[in-house]
């Protein structure tokens, strides 16, 4: 790359100053963008190209150090928007979820560490530009590079731009609250007479909307079996999302759109943890993730947990956790420490926040059931069906323990829509919903009533 640019700066002469200033202003500082947008779902970045246009009108006018400097630090506010937006996230909450463990594990995926060290090498180049071409860059018209960044900005809203990755849970503002917890009437659990003994909530991660109804029904088709069907009633639904992972559980926990960080100290949310708590339930959360990040090991206690476990209590106990950007222990693991929670005695309020399905997903993440990567699947793309997979051990698992343990209340939502790269990946989900089910014990006569909730 950097051999590329020398051989291309050599080619340019000083008396072409409208094509370098092109070239240093929109061409170099946005060219893996404009590549990257014609398979991924590469956000709008309006903001970055208006400061890449404005760093040029810059070029000449002071030290090329200082203009490298200035380039740098637009590069990388550039792309901590766009991986922020990419996972649902402002800038704000990009920054503060920053965290060196995770940028390892994505480092050392191999889809990660290719695309770092292409973005390093024309980063480079952009610099290196700037530093040499700034002076020429000076000389080159106002008027065409205004028109022509006008035009790049325009193009790059009405191709990329949505309100979910434009604006994350920002984009709450001026809609009605809706959540899985409200539609589906899991909320008013705690405020019956008599609530149930046993209450299950989890939150499945990226579990979108699948477009397909075919697909959405492989999905859920261990919630079909008869030996399930006889013991509850089962309702699905959607509900709108905003923001990533932690706006999804503070939606359906706190019944808020507002972030962990604020509620806490302006709201005083009634979450559900807490309500349960107050009836006398236990309550606790799993999660196989470190409990730092988003600062769950904060917050939780705010909800009304009064026991989390997290990766550090939950790996030791199982001998192999799963890989990928984000290890922690596996689903399929977790689910059998869900298990065992439920079935202690007592009300209980368990909690389960779902892993293994956090993008980038590897094949062979989940049980093969789906043959991905081969034309026997039903799922062209390899990551959604590799997703899929993941999935149906989490719902297998809710299965099971719903037999197993008759009478418990349960919910499965997803936090957010899978946030895909590829374009024909993320468009197999239904934008800004996602799906939710919900387990309702069937009413047993008083004869069997004990036998029902041991």
């Amino acid at each position: 790359m950097l051999q590329i640019a020398r051989r291309f700066l050599r080619r340019l002469r000083p008396e072409r100053p409208d094509l370098l200033l092109l070239v240093g202003g929109l061409v170099l500082p946005n060219i893996l963008a404009l590549t990257a947008s014609t398979v991924a779902g590469v956000p709008a970045r309006t903001s970055a190209i208006a400061l890449y246009a404005a760093l040029a009108l810059l070029a000449g006018r002071m030290r090329g150090w200082i203009l490298a400097l200035l380039g740098l630090a637009t590069v990388l506010f550039d792309l901590t928007e766009i991986v922020g937006r990419m996972f649902f996230l402002g800038f704000d909450a990009t920054v503060r979820s920053i965290d060196l463990d995770v940028l390892a594990g994505l480092l050392a995926t191999p889809a990660y560490a290719a695309g770092s060290a292409v973005m390093v090498a024309v980063t480079v180049a952009y610099l290196a530009f700037l530093m040499r071409a700034g002076p020429a860059m000076r000389r080159g018209s106002r008027l065409a590079f205004a028109a022509a960044t006008a035009a790049l900005m325009i193009g790059d809203g009405l191709a990329n731009g949505t309100a979910a990755y434009d604006f994350g849970a920002v984009a709450s503002l001026g809609h009605r609250f809706e959540s899985a917890s409200l539609l589906s009437g899991f909320d008013a659990l705690p405020d019956q007479v008599r609530p149930p003994r046993r209450v299950l909530m989890v939150v499945v991660e990226s579990l979108g909307l699948l477009r397909d109804p075919g697909e959405q029904a492989v999905l859920t088709a261990p919630f079909e079996d008869p030996d399930l069907r006889r013991l509850y009633t089962v309702a699905t639904g959607t509900t709108a999302f905003f923001g990533a992972t932690a706006s999804g559980e503070m939606r359906e926990l706190c019944g808020t759109y507002r972030s962990y960080d604020e509620a806490f100290v302006d709201e005083d949310p009634a979450c559900l943890p807490e309500r349960f708590a107050a009836r006398g339930y236990r309550t606790v959360s799993l999660h196989g993730f470190q409990a730092g990040f988003y600062h769950r090991v904060h917050w939780y206690p705010q909800a009304g947990f009064q026991h989390s476990l997290f990766a550090h209590e939950l790996e030791p106990r199982f001998p192999h956790p799963c890989g990928g950007p984000f290890p922690g222990a596996c689903d399929t693991d977790v689910a059998e420490a869900v298990a065992t929670e439920i079935a202690k005695p007592g009300p209980a309020f368990v909690y389960w926040l779902t892993l293994s399905s956090h993008v980038p997903v590897a094949p062979g993440t989940g049980t093969p059931r789906q043959h991905c990567g081969t034309p026997e699947s039903r799922f062209s793309d390899r990551e959604v069906c590799a997703m899929v997979e993941v999935w149906q051990d989490v719902f297998a698992a809710v299965a099971r323990l719903a037999v197993a343990h008759p009478g418990t209340e349960i919910l499965l939502v997803g936090d957010h829509a899978p946030p895909l790269w590829r374009r024909n990946a993320r468009d197999a989900f239904a934008p800004g919903r996602v799906p939710w089910i919900r387990l309702s014990p069937v009413p047993v006569p008083a004869t069997g009533l004990a036998a029902a909730n041991p």
